[in-house]
């Protein structure tokens, strides 16, 4: 079911394509119809190829969002671009866009598909505001939103997240305390910065999170005031990777050995800390 699909999309003085296709013989052929009708419609119009204009998107993109937005979208370019680089606008079509699905759902969740087509769809948009293309020639369709609600997340319980901090890595414990026991949201916890951290008062000023706004958290366990005792003296970051200098990405894999060796039945990501979080201090009573 694997095909090449061999053909010269700008006519016979264009560029030879050999583009690989995964399906049944009649899919293929399909595919093939598609493509070479849409190089008819736009034989006298050279369109940029997406890899071509992904250098100059990533520049613009940069400056337009924060930080984990950008890096996010790079890691997405990691797969979009060995399917669509090569391909040039105009020739874009809807059968290439269900086979990139169809090839990315053997891996990863239907949400992870339709964050990466979306973009894939914001440098089309902003190649048309810079008029290096007319138009982008298809819509691109991700799945259904009722497809990719997730399942609602069951928080931990007390001893889960017990048996987490003492099994997961030195270097992460803060992060970890800082979502399980303060409530901080990832970014939160991982930029977090030492002259935002009151030890006298015992508490901690996050500002970010969704809008910019501020928050002032109180620092309620002894495990987390002592963690963060521990960086008093430090400056600037809190929680800083020795590789990189820089605060860490995520702790996502550090978080999977910890649930892995407590035997969680679940899978464990950053987020679901802060639900936890949540839950706990609820029935606390706070």
């Amino acid at each position: 079911n694997y095909w090449i699909i061999d053909c010269w999309p700008e006519g016979r003085k264009g560029k030879r394509q050999r583009i690989p296709f995964h399906g049944s013989e009649a899919d293929a052929l399909a595919a093939e119809a598609e493509l070479l009708r849409t190089a008819r419609r736009a034989a006298n119009i050279i369109s940029p190829t997406i890899a071509a204009l992904y250098p100059e998107w990533t520049a613009y993109y940069k400056n337009q969002v924060r930080h984990f937005t950008f890096v996010d979208a790079i890691g997405s370019f990691k797969h979009l671009l060995p399917h669509f680089g090569n391909v040039r606008v105009t020739h874009l079509n809807v059968l290439q866009v269900d086979q990139y699905k169809a090839m990315r759902l053997e891996k990863v969740k239907k949400r992870t598909i339709n964050k990466e087509l979306v973009y894939l769809s914001a440098l089309l948009k902003w190649a048309v505001e810079r008029k290096y293309i007319d138009g982008i020639p298809i819509e691109i369709k991700g799945f259904p939103k009722k497809q990719t609600i997730p399942k609602k997340p069951r928080p931990l319980s007390i001893e889960e997240v017990n048996r987490i901090f003492n099994l997961i890595e030195p270097e992460y414990k803060l992060l970890f305390l800082l979502m399980a026991d303060a409530g901080l949201r990832r970014n939160e916890a991982l930029y977090l910065r030492t002259e935002n951290v009151d030890m006298r008062r015992a508490l901690i000023r996050v500002v970010g999170g969704k809008g910019d706004k501020e928050a002032i958290i109180p620092i309620t366990t002894d495990r987390l005031y002592e963690e963060l005792a521990c960086k008093e003296d430090a400056t600037g970051y809190l929680s800083v990777n020795p590789k990189t200098g820089r605060p860490y990405y995520s702790i996502r894999k550090a978080l999977v050995r910890a649930a892995r060796a407590a035997n969680l039945p679940q899978h464990l990501h950053h987020h679901l800390l802060r639900h936890t979080f949540g839950t706990i201090a609820t029935i606390s009573g706070m």
